[in-house]
């Protein structure tokens, strides 16, 4: 199928979603009203899929579409990651879920599946527009010694976080960040802090101005919702927007920076392919043959430990099995 037909069949299936998810919302339909969160977010990546190659020539969708469904594979279980860490951090539960849990684990799939991809076009839709052309810093050499203070730095916030979540589980959103940096650097994999070291913050600046909007996008989405998730936070940080105070939109600014880096070492396992347009393979030592195989299984067992640990721990309201 060519680029230009695969973008009439992600417009006609996004027009048609669209109107789904509107009608199904207002008649208050199931599953639609149920999972109008993943409903929503499929329908407008979709539609900024189209968008992203009209304005641009190309999408993840569109023109890398193997790329884009291995990334939707791995969006679905860095989901269930943070998942199992919220287990110990109790930041959020989720109430009213349906009673099929064929129809609760499907649209808690697709609601993590949806995360990266959406949060990734959403900065290509942004560096189309250019907003952050102008930001320049000044290039540095980082010492010689910075990729142990990273791996360290990650260690401790890690740490810190698990401990004593009532106090520092916002340390999450870079616990990743730092290590994930130092092994893209060290493998040859793409970095933000290798583009910040020549003075180039451009893509860091549309992550986090992706990350905001993506963040209040999902949270509206979700209040909107029969079954959603809640926030358990013990403090109040200005008003609350879609359910979070406004300070926490900081953390899905920082998620999409660390999302970034954790995908990038994620792609090691595929030779350094991703979802990227002109994406280089690995310059160096190239991954184990294994590697790809061992990685789906990680990914199967991830996801079906946090499915079902997510039901017995994190679900309000929790309706029963069939």
């Amino acid at each position: 199928m060519s680029e230009d037909a695969k973008a009439r069949s992600a417009l006609y299936a996004g027009v048609l979603l669209f109107f789904l998810t509107l009608g199904g919302h207002t008649l208050q339909l199931e599953p639609v009203n149920n999972q109008f969160f993943a409903f929503a977010a499929w329908t407008c990546l979709l539609l900024f899929s189209v968008v992203l190659y009209r304005a641009k020539g190309s999408s993840p969708l569109v023109s890398r579409t193997e790329e884009f469904l291995v990334l939707a594979l791995w969006s679905a279980f860095f989901g269930a990651c943070f998942e199992l860490l919220n287990l110990r951090l109790g930041l959020w539960q989720y109430t009213s879920q349906p009673l099929t849990l064929s129809t609760r684990w499907t649209g808690r799939l697709l609601s993590w599946a949806v995360m990266l991809p959406f949060l990734f076009t959403t900065t290509e839709l942004i560096g189309v527009l250019r907003p952050f052309r102008k930001v320049k810093i000044t290039p540095f050499s980082p010492p010689k010694n910075s990729t142990g203070i990273m791996y360290a730095a990650g260690a401790i916030m890690l740490a810190l976080a698990l401990l004593l979540p009532g106090y520092f589980s916002a340390l999450l959103c870079c616990a990743f960040f730092l290590p994930a940096e130092a092994l893209n650097l060290r493998l040859g994999l793409p970095s933000l802090l290798r583009e910040l070291q020549a003075g180039l913050p451009e893509k860091t600046c549309n992550l986090l101005a992706s990350g905001t909007l993506c963040g209040l996008l999902w949270n509206y989405w979700n209040s909107l919702a029969g079954g959603k998730w809640e926030y358990l936070l013990s403090f109040e940080a200005g008003t609350r927007l879609a359910g979070l105070p406004a300070a926490g939109y900081a953390a899905f600014a920082l998620f999409a920076v660390e999302a970034y880096s954790l995908y990038s070492l994620a792609a090691y396992s595929r030779g350094g392919k991703n979802w990227e347009e002109g994406a280089w393979t690995l310059p160096g030592r190239q991954p184990p043959f294994w590697a790809a195989p061992a990685s789906f299984l990680v990914i199967v067992a991830a996801l079906y430990a946090a499915l079902r640990l997510a039901d017995s721990f994190a679900t309000a309201a929790f309706l029963g099995w069939v």
